[in-house]
């Protein structure tokens, strides 16, 4: 289930510097330095969510910004604390579909490095819901590994998305 990441501040904060040290997690800031959640006090910019299952127990954490005067969502911060979660993954289709159902978005876009396991999950989706792969940016970050990581862009549009 999705609810607002602030009830669950304390505990996602937890969970995130837990995944600090983990090499899988290299992807998630995008960067060769981890950094605390910085939660926003309101929703007018920034959406965050914790996922949980239904015994309360986080299972990750999704967030994006939002321009409103553009109706796009961008710059999504997708992290799974208990990988292969089923809920999870549907937590995050719940969070897509709601940008173009409740919010009236009309576009969503994020990045992927390009030697991200999560990107074979993105592709598929993109196949299923709609959008495209929209740029290849070649050796565009450092991350914690001390390599030069590409990154790929992906966008779906409001009457591309087939949710």
């Amino acid at each position: 289930m999705l609810k607002p990441a602030q009830l669950y501040a304390d505990r996602l904060r937890e969970e995130n510097i837990k995944s600090w040290y983990r090499p899988e997690n290299i992807y998630w800031h995008g960067s060769a330095a981890e950094y605390d959640l910085q939660l926003p006090d309101n929703n007018g910019e920034r959406h965050c969510f914790a996922s949980v299952d239904k015994n309360d127990n986080i299972l990750g954490y999704i967030s994006y910004s939002v321009d409103w005067s553009a109706r796009t969502a961008y710059g999504f911060g997708i992290i799974s604390f208990r990988k292969g979660n089923i809920v999870f993954a549907k937590d995050v289709y719940k969070a897509v579909c709601n940008c173009f159902k409740v919010y009236n978005l009309n576009r969503i876009s994020w990045s992927c490095y390009a030697d991200n396991p999560a990107i074979r999950g993105y592709r598929n989706f993109i196949k299923r819901c709609g959008g495209r792969e929209c740029g290849y940016y070649r050796q565009d970050a450092m991350l914690m590994d001390g390599k030069l990581h590409d990154t790929v862009d992906f966008e779906i549009m409001s009457y591309e998305f087939r949710g």
